[in-house]
């Protein structure tokens, strides 16, 4: 029996996972990511929690994965980061192996998303499958045949940086109108805050359930509120899920995978977000155009890069992707 870590570093949060060579998720550290404190302060978070589940290992550690919420260069296995400072080409596997001595294998978070799910959650038994992850940012990871597809430039996936709009904002890649501007953890967020600021009678149980403090609304207090009716909260994220719908419809009309896996955390919203892009497909689709493509909640919900980590980890290792037929 050998054992792998899997780290998941995002932009709201990190998680270091212990596993077994099945991909059982054994125990897992994790808290919120302090962006002030940057690459400094994530790699001593990874340092310390990585050795306690290591020490507490029944059996040897042989490997690490590591799914990273930024864009990654594959073939240097370094990292750069469009939302915390001092990662720009910092090569983390080199890093995992010289402080962690494991072997290490590195990718994006979308990409470890999609493989987590394909083989353990939502995508199994599926021969081709896109995850989108719907968090601070946007992205998705393509598996086909059970490997991700990459494209020439290793940009295949990246649903969040195609500019749908003229008129939206600047993105976190520096882009214009992306659709990360319109349907992301951010752009809920962002969005509450300024209906905060012209109608604040509106939106008054978003602000309470945000602390009391309209700059502090986040994507998770809109979800809230429009779980519990509010029309505001409810509009936001309607508003998210047309432009997702949009999105989705491009990936099953260019791709046409057996199956789309919603993750992140703003997919845990569930219905309240899911119930309205279905109605967006609908109403956007062409009666001439059918397809069979399932849309899904994520299995696995905000573990699934941490789940992918380890499914890398494994795979260094030569362990049997236990689950991707079942």
């Amino acid at each position: 029996m050998n054992y792998v870590i899997g780290i998941d570093i995002g932009g709201t949060h990190f998680r270091v996972g212990l596993f077994d060579q099945d991909g059982g998720r054994l125990l897992v550290s994790e808290d919120a990511t302090l962006r002030s404190g940057g690459r400094d302060w994530m790699l001593q978070q990874v340092r310390e929690r990585s050795r306690v589940l290591t020490e507490r290992a029944d059996y040897t550690v042989k490997a690490c994965g590591v799914s990273f919420g930024g864009p990654v260069d594959l073939g240097r296995q370094q990292v750069s980061s469009i939302h915390a400072p001092g990662w720009a080409s910092f090569p983390l596997a080199k890093w995992v192996r010289e402080n962690l001595n494991l072997e290490c294998c590195l990718d994006n978070d979308a990409n470890a998303g999609g493989l987590g799910e394909y083989r353990y959650g939502a995508g199994r038994g599926s021969h081709s499958m896109v995850y989108v992850t719907v968090s601070t940012g946007i992205g998705s990871g393509l598996i086909c045949d059970g490997k991700i597809f990459r494209g020439k430039d290793n940009l295949a996936g990246e649903i969040g940086h195609i500019p749908v709009s003229d008129s939206g904002g600047v993105c976190s890649c520096g882009g214009r109108g992306c659709l990360e501007t319109f349907c992301s953890g951010t752009a809920i967020a962002r969005r509450g805050q300024d209906w905060a600021s012209r109608r604040p009678e509106q939106v008054s149980r978003i602000v309470e359930l945000s602390g009391g403090r309209a700059g502090k609304i986040t994507a998770k207090s809109v979800i809230q509120a429009a779980a519990e009716g509010n029309m505001a909260a409810s509009q936001i994220l309607r508003e998210s899920a047309r432009w997702l719908a949009r999105a989705l419809l491009i990936i099953i009309r260019v791709v046409n995978p057996d199956r789309i896996v919603l993750g992140g955390g703003v997919a845990q919203a569930g219905g309240v977000l899911l119930d309205p892009v279905r109605e967006f497909l609908e109403e956007l689709g062409s009666p001439s155009i059918g397809y069979t493509t399932e849309i899904v909640l994520s299995e696995l919900g905000i573990y699934s890069p941490l789940y992918g980590a380890a499914a890398m980890a494994l795979d260094l290792i030569g362990a049997a992707p236990a689950g991707a037929d079942s």
